[in-house]
């Protein structure tokens, strides 16, 4: 099993209760509260917006208005073509052209963010930064972006938001292109470049890669590999925020539009050392897992699910676990767990489909795959691996045709 990593107005004022240090507006004595999840939806939708292009879409979210021109904050990767005229569409609807492309990634040991300009005379809120140092193992997080649809449908009807709540699990440091913020958020390709949350509201990292195992597959009769599976880990990763704060210089931004508030959370991450319910068990599981201790991590969820027997995350994450260890059998428990307590768990049909497949069950592979696109008409990776199980069976029209979608 191989791990690859892919991606797929000026302020005039300074409010009261906020100082300027290097330019950079700080509301240093503001104090913050945690918000509903509700309310981070709400306010991320208002700040994010979709970047589409002729090559592929990604997101962003407002940093900055200066005048009737907005900065959006994104993935490098996701403007990455530099023939293409990009449009960003706001959460009212409205498309605006990208007017200007700051790619901040010089070579590979930068960090994978670009901004990027549009105008317009309607008036959209800007974002807070927050400080991710604060971001630590434990701490709750919300993914925030728009997943991408295949180039033969219309993107601008069809790319719905998604939300998705999480904890971080591990800081890497040094990781390829800056992606040094780990945690278990669920996130679809088209979600590059948004923006990863704290339970304030602000804004702590640039989501823009998801973590995939690529395992090969073998013709269960002539033991030759046709292919490469792909695995959802689970894990994905973003940039922090303070990455892109200390590159400011580079973006050529007016410092003071920005809104930074680096007050300390009031909402703690859970303390992992002594756990005393079900969720600390289940994220400090996550935590051990994403570090590569996986008997660790499957004593956690044991604990986890004894604690809380109707907990789906659970039975998801151990069953990957097991997947790992190549306990395969334990592996399909669980996953099948998983779906009979959410019926709508996608990554726990794809996973089990993954399972059955290696395990030679290539028509209840093809079944799950099925029910993953049912319930996810874009997830490419679905039809992939349902091309792959029907390739193996001698469907090749099928199989081409899956491969073709995917």
């Amino acid at each position: 099993m191989n791990r690859d990593y892919s991606r797929f107005d000026s302020l005039t004022s300074i409010l009261a209760g906020t100082v300027t240090v290097a330019g950079i507006v700080i509301f240093a004595a503001a104090p913050v509260f945690a918000k509903t999840p509700q309310e981070i939806a709400k306010l991320a939708e208002s700040v994010t917006v979709q970047i589409n292009g002729k090559t592929g879409s990604g997101t962003g979210f407002i940093i900055a208005k200066q005048g009737t021109t907005y900065t959006v904050l994104t993935a490098k990767h996701v403007v990455a073509d530099t023939n293409s005229t990009y449009m960003i569409r706001s959460y009212t609807g409205k498309d605006h052209q990208v007017t200007n492309v700051v790619r901040l990634r010089k070579n590979e040991n930068d960090a994978d963010l670009a901004v990027v300009t549009f105008n317009s005379t309607e008036s959209y809120p800007v974002v807070t930064l927050g400080d991710s140092q604060q971001a630590t193992v434990a701490t709750e997080i919300f993914v925030f972006g728009y997943p991408g649809v295949p180039a033969s449908r219309n993107y601008q009807k069809e790319r719905n938001f998604e939300f998705s709540p999480g904890f971080v699990t591990s800081r890497i440091s040094n990781h390829p292109q800056g992606y040094n913020l780990r945690y278990n958020a669920v996130t679809k390709g088209g979600m590059s470049g948004g923006p990863v949350f704290d339970r304030e509201g602000r804004v702590v990292g640039i989501h823009g890669e998801g973590d995939l195992d690529y395992d090969s597959v073998a013709d269960t009769d002539k033991k030759v590999i046709t292919g490469s599976a792909i695995t959802k880990t689970g894990f994905n990763s973003a940039i922090p925020i303070n990455t892109f704060i200390a590159k400011l210089s580079e973006t050529g931004l007016n410092r003071s539009a920005l809104l930074v508030n680096t007050s300390t959370a009031t909402n703690a991450p859970l303390k992992l050392n002594n756990p005393q319910d079900a969720k600390t068990y289940y994220v400090r599981g996550l935590s051990r897992f994403d570090k590569g201790d996986l008997s660790g991590a499957v004593a956690d969820f044991n604990q986890a699910i004894q604690t809380q027997s109707d907990y789906p995350e659970a039975y998801f994450y151990r069953g990957l676990a097991y997947f790992d260890l190549r306990q395969m059998p334990k592996s399909i428990a669980d996953y099948s767990k998983a779906i009979a307590l959410n019926a709508s768990y996608v990554d726990a049909y794809y996973n089990r489909g993954l399972v059955l497949s290696a395990l030679g069950d290539k028509p209840g592979a093809i079944a799950d795959y099925t029910q993953v696109i049912r319930l996810d008409r874009n997830f490419a990776a679905a039809y992939n691996n349902r091309g792959l199980a029907l390739s193996d069976l001698g469907d090749q029209k099928g199989a081409i045709d899956d491969f073709n979608q995917a």
